[in-house]
């Protein structure tokens, strides 16, 4: 095997963490270039955000993953003062130990309906 990604999951969960993987980005090469380009997307990723407009804090937490930290502020005509949306994205570097491919899947056994007994196909 030994091909390596990044893995890219986002909180969605409000109270409650919710992790979903958004993406899985193949790296050419090997572990050392898997990582810095997992260093180079959790400084790059927006979140569905434009970079300009969000605050941005990078930890490193572990030598294969990050949490990456993203606020925007807004103010709606009808609130007395701005808030503060944080969303949270996780990346990790993994390497591929073992695959196997999906089976094809098998169609379906004919439903036996009212109509195929009348017919006499049962």
């Amino acid at each position: 095997m030994g091909e390596w990604y990044v893995f890219i999951e986002r909180n969605t969960g409000y109270g409650e963490s919710n992790w979903v993987l958004k993406a899985r980005v193949h790296v050419e090469g090997g572990r050392e270039q898997a990582l810095a380009h997992a260093e180079e997307l959790s400084l790059t990723w927006p979140g569905g955000r434009r970079a300009e407009e969000n605050g941005h804090r990078v930890f490193r937490t572990a030598e294969t993953s990050w949490l990456v930290e993203l606020t925007e502020e807004a103010w709606h005509p009808d609130w007395e003062e701005p808030r503060t949306f944080t969303e949270y994205f996780r990346l990790t570097v993994a390497e591929l130990v073992a695959s196997k491919e999906t089976p094809p899947a098998k169609r379906p056994a004919p439903k036996k309906g009212v109509l195929r007994r009348a017919l006499g196909r049962d």
